[in-house]
């Protein structure tokens, strides 16, 4: 079982939102990625999100935002890819308003 925010459950979780999207195909969302700064070429791409490859957070977590990033201009409802790490937008008390 993977542990929360591990590599293999971002995985999981980026080909349930990919394979969930019919009008998607990899090579899209890669070039999405890599014009967001993604380092990795297509077929680094394909081996991790088949489970052959490792790719560190910074790399997964820009792939993940391409893919929903290209949902979205889709207009697909549904499932998302996840982040690495959980991404909280609210303001820390007493930050807000602060000068």
């Amino acid at each position: 079982m993977a542990v929360p925010g591990d590599e293999d459950e971002q995985r999981q979780g980026f080909r349930l939102a990919f394979e969930a999207a019919t009008d998607l195909d990899l090579e899209k969302v890669w070039i999405a990625y890599f014009s967001i700064g993604g380092k990795s070429g297509l077929m680094e791409v394909q081996a991790y999100v088949y489970g052959a490859l490792s790719l560190p957070p910074i790399e997964r977590d820009l792939l993940a935002h391409a893919l929903n990033e290209s949902l979205d201009g889709l207009g697909a409802d549904g499932r998302r890819a996840t982040y690495s790490r959980a991404i909280f937008l609210e303001a820390e008390e007493g930050e807000a308003g602060a000068e």
